[in-house]
């Protein structure tokens, strides 16, 4: 598996990320968009706040979400293959499983990234109860 298969499939997962954001604040907005016109009780009101307010939560992580998607579309990331499964830091996605291997995805903010920051290959590094030994840095 090279790289650039791991990394287009990290992107793809990503799309699907942004996808469901904006849905999700097409919703919000949808649900804060009250027709003024008509009269409304205080409880349509408050809800209608509410709705706003995460309407623009959303709105903000999915802001982040696709600045991450930029971010890796210009090859940023590092890409650990070990024997047990691929860690790449540099954008947090939900794991999931690319031919026999997990692919493990995280911020370059995660304590995960700390502990993996200047492996090489051969080296051997345990994350959570198993060991993991490095076979390429990419």
């Amino acid at each position: 598996m090279t790289r650039e298969d791991i990394v287009n499939k990290i992107i793809e997962e990503q799309e699907k990320h942004i996808e469901n954001l904006e849905n999700t604040v097409n919703q919000y907005k949808t649900a804060s968009d009250l027709d003024e016109s008509e009269p409304r009780d205080t409880e349509d009101l408050s809800h209608q706040d509410e709705a706003k307010d995460m309407q623009l939560r959303y709105e903000n992580m999915l802001a982040e979400a696709e600045n991450n998607l930029q971010s890796l579309k210009s090859g940023a990331g590092t890409l650990i293959e070990t024997d047990k499964a691929y860690f790449f830091s540099g954008i947090a996605v939900p794991p999931f499983k690319l031919g026999d291997k997990d692919i493990i995805s995280f911020s370059s903010d995660a304590p995960i990234s700390a502990k993996l920051e200047g492996v090489k290959t051969g080296d051997k590094v345990k994350i959570g109860e198993l060991e993991h030994e490095i076979l390429s840095v990419k």
